[in-house]
Protein backbone atom coordinates (compact mmCIF):
# COMPACT_ATOMS: atom_id res chain seq x y z
CA UNK A 1 0.00 0.00 0.00
CA UNK A 2 1.47 3.38 -0.95
CA UNK A 3 1.52 6.42 1.33
CA UNK A 4 -1.36 8.01 -0.58
CA UNK A 5 -3.46 4.88 0.00
CA UNK A 6 -2.68 4.43 3.72
CA UNK A 7 -5.66 4.74 6.00
CA UNK A 8 -5.74 7.09 8.93
CA UNK A 9 -4.65 5.64 12.25
CA UNK A 10 -7.05 5.47 15.15
CA UNK A 11 -4.69 7.73 17.12
CA UNK A 12 -4.87 10.41 14.43
CA UNK A 13 -8.66 10.20 14.27
CA UNK A 14 -8.91 10.44 18.06
CA UNK A 15 -6.57 13.44 18.05
CA UNK A 16 -8.86 15.18 15.56
CA UNK A 17 -11.85 14.46 17.77
CA UNK A 18 -10.32 15.87 20.96
CA UNK A 19 -11.61 19.31 20.01
CA UNK A 20 -15.34 19.97 20.44
CA UNK A 21 -15.38 22.52 17.61
CA UNK A 22 -14.00 19.93 15.16
CA UNK A 23 -16.67 17.50 16.35
CA UNK A 24 -19.32 20.12 15.54
CA UNK A 25 -17.76 20.72 12.12
CA UNK A 26 -17.90 16.99 11.34
CA UNK A 27 -21.53 16.74 12.45
CA UNK A 28 -22.48 19.71 10.28
CA UNK A 29 -20.64 18.37 7.22
CA UNK A 30 -22.34 15.00 7.78
CA UNK A 31 -25.73 16.75 7.78
CA UNK A 32 -24.91 18.50 4.48
CA UNK A 33 -23.75 15.76 2.08
CA UNK A 34 -23.62 18.21 -0.84
CA UNK A 35 -21.22 20.40 1.10
CA UNK A 36 -21.51 23.53 3.15
CA UNK A 37 -19.95 26.94 3.20
CA UNK A 38 -17.61 28.39 5.76
CA UNK A 39 -20.26 31.03 6.52
CA UNK A 40 -22.82 28.30 7.23
CA UNK A 41 -20.32 26.47 9.43
CA UNK A 42 -19.59 29.68 11.31
CA UNK A 43 -23.33 30.23 11.91
CA UNK A 44 -23.73 26.61 13.04
CA UNK A 45 -20.83 26.92 15.47
CA UNK A 46 -22.16 30.25 16.70
CA UNK A 47 -25.43 28.47 17.53
CA UNK A 48 -23.57 25.67 19.31
CA UNK A 49 -21.57 28.28 21.26
CA UNK A 50 -24.74 29.95 22.48
CA UNK A 51 -25.63 26.68 24.23
CA UNK A 52 -22.35 26.76 26.18
CA UNK A 53 -22.00 28.96 29.28
CA UNK A 54 -20.10 32.08 28.23
CA UNK A 55 -19.95 30.77 24.66
CA UNK A 56 -20.85 33.95 22.78
CA UNK A 57 -17.96 35.90 24.25
CA UNK A 58 -15.49 34.14 21.99
CA UNK A 59 -17.41 34.00 18.67
CA UNK A 60 -14.80 36.04 16.79
CA UNK A 61 -11.98 33.94 18.22
CA UNK A 62 -13.80 30.74 17.18
CA UNK A 63 -14.19 32.07 13.62
CA UNK A 64 -10.46 32.70 13.43
CA UNK A 65 -9.74 29.21 14.79
CA UNK A 66 -12.13 27.74 12.22
CA UNK A 67 -10.28 29.33 9.29
CA UNK A 68 -6.73 28.98 10.55
CA UNK A 69 -6.71 25.85 12.72
CA UNK A 70 -9.63 23.45 12.49
CA UNK A 71 -10.48 23.41 8.77
CA UNK A 72 -6.81 23.19 7.70
CA UNK A 73 -6.16 20.40 10.24
CA UNK A 74 -9.15 18.40 9.00
CA UNK A 75 -8.11 19.03 5.40
CA UNK A 76 -4.52 17.94 6.04
CA UNK A 77 -5.89 14.63 7.37
CA UNK A 78 -8.12 14.23 4.26
CA UNK A 79 -11.24 14.33 6.41
CA UNK A 80 -12.65 17.32 4.55
CA UNK A 81 -12.00 19.12 1.30
CA UNK A 82 -11.70 22.83 2.09
CA UNK A 83 -11.73 25.20 -0.86
CA UNK A 84 -10.49 28.49 0.54
CA UNK A 85 -11.16 30.42 -2.68
CA UNK A 86 -14.80 29.31 -2.82
CA UNK A 87 -15.30 29.11 0.94
CA UNK A 88 -16.76 25.60 0.70
CA UNK A 89 -16.30 22.43 2.72
CA UNK A 90 -17.05 18.89 1.51
CA UNK A 91 -16.48 15.42 2.87
CA UNK A 92 -12.98 14.12 2.24
CA UNK A 93 -11.60 10.62 1.69
CA UNK A 94 -11.25 9.87 5.42
CA UNK A 95 -14.49 11.58 6.46
CA UNK A 96 -16.61 8.49 7.04
CA UNK A 97 -13.94 6.74 9.12
CA UNK A 98 -13.65 9.70 11.52
CA UNK A 99 -17.43 10.25 11.59
CA UNK A 100 -17.98 6.58 12.49
CA UNK A 101 -15.56 6.97 15.40
CA UNK A 102 -17.34 10.15 16.53
CA UNK A 103 -20.69 8.32 16.43
CA UNK A 104 -19.23 5.48 18.51
CA UNK A 105 -17.97 7.98 21.07
CA UNK A 106 -21.37 9.74 21.14
CA UNK A 107 -23.16 6.39 21.60
CA UNK A 108 -20.78 5.47 24.41
CA UNK A 109 -21.44 8.79 26.15
CA UNK A 110 -25.20 8.22 25.90
CA UNK A 111 -24.88 4.71 27.33
CA UNK A 112 -22.85 5.78 30.37
CA UNK A 113 -24.74 8.99 31.17
CA UNK A 114 -26.64 8.68 34.43
CA UNK A 115 -30.35 8.48 33.72
CA UNK A 116 -32.53 11.19 35.12
CA UNK A 117 -35.20 9.83 37.44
Amino acid sequence: MSNSEQRMTTETALDLLTNQQRQQILRRVADTPDGTTVDQLTQHLRGADSLQPGGNSSVEHRGIELHHVHLPKLQDANVIEYDTSQGTVHQGREFQQVLDLLKAIDNHRENISPSVS
